[in-house]
């Protein structure tokens, strides 16, 4: 029986993940960084490993014995240089995949990291898909997700504040995907174990201009919404006024011109995958959920 260790603790897409495999009779432990989360991970059926994924001691530890590893870089905020602090968590991975000799990993890559530059966040992300690639005998399969429906949420704010939803982007299509989608997708390919080298997936559920969205989630609530585009100096400002630090604000910024360029989903666009089930129509009723909280 192949043995599984999931990273990203409980969150909405490591949990169906880690149900799913447990489901098919796998052999799962979870990664999580808080003790609070052990009990809620033993009733899963799982084995709870509470440790920081930049930790390549930790790691090691962890991956002892095991076949298969989901990997992904979680949200880093208190930091001061995002994408290195990101190469770090990459480092411990590494290391500890190559001294535990592991063969195949499926990792939770984005959208946009073809480049290695100019989108900010994901930049760090490209560097870790590099780093895997690098490694000798490894399979791994860099799953690709789009814009995250869940990202709309921390619009609400300006829904309530001013009455419109909008990004320095939106004139164009917007690759969606939820949270759902991207799981059924990891469980597939950790499930199935069919890839080998290392080869991308990419995960879309829906294409939709920012007129689009406002229309669909004003519609949900009850109040019309317009989209409107900010410029990057808007969209900066914005951004440390609602406290993001000035170093994630920038970074920010720049994944959402490269969105707006066009840049993020060239590569998606040559290697477009057929569309996952879950539309806008289905998210709006999260959004209404999370809105009249």
């Amino acid at each position: 029986m192949k043995k599984y260790v999931i990273t990203g603790s409980t969150g909405h897409i490591s949990k169906p993940i880690a149900e799913g495999l447990i489901k098919a009779g796998k052999e799962v432990s979870i990664i999580t960084s808080s003790a609070d989360k052990v009990k809620g991970i033993d009733k899963l059926g799982a084995k709870a490993l509470v440790g920081s994924l930049n930790d390549a001691a930790f790691l090691k530890k962890a991956f002892e014995g095991a076949d298969v590893i989901y990997t992904m870089i979680p949200p880093l905020w208190q930091v001061t240089n995002w994408r290195a602090s990101q190469n770090e968590v990459g480092n411990a991975y590494v290391e500890a995949l190559q001294s535990n000799q592991i063969t195949h990993v499926v990792n939770l890559s984005s959208i946009g990291a073809h480049l290695g530059h100019s989108c900010g966040p994901v930049n760090g992300i490209y560097d870790f898909e590099q780093q895997l690639n690098r490694i000798p005998g490894l399979h791994v399969k860099h799953l690709r997700p789009s814009f995250f429906y869940y990202n709309l949420l921390n619009m609400i704010g300006l829904v309530k504040q001013a009455g419109i939803l909008g990004a320095n982007y939106g004139d164009q299509k917007i690759a969606l995907v939820h949270t759902n989608d991207i799981a059924a997708a990891a469980l597939e390919e950790l499930v199935s174990l069919s890839f080998k080298g290392n080869s991308v997936r990419y995960i879309v559920s829906d294409e939709r201009t920012g007129n689009e969205i406002a229309a669909v989630l004003g519609k949900a609530i009850g109040k019309p919404l317009p989209w409107v585009v900010f410029t990057d100096e808007q969209q900066l400002q914005g951004l440390l006024g609602a406290g993001v630090p000035s170093t994630h604000a920038a970074a920010y910024v720049e994944m959402g011109a490269a969105q707006r360029t066009g840049i993020l989903q060239e590569d998606m666009l040559r290697n477009k995958p057929a569309l996952s089930p879950t539309k806008l129509e289905d998210f709006a009723n999260e959004f209404v959920e999370a809105y009249n909280e």
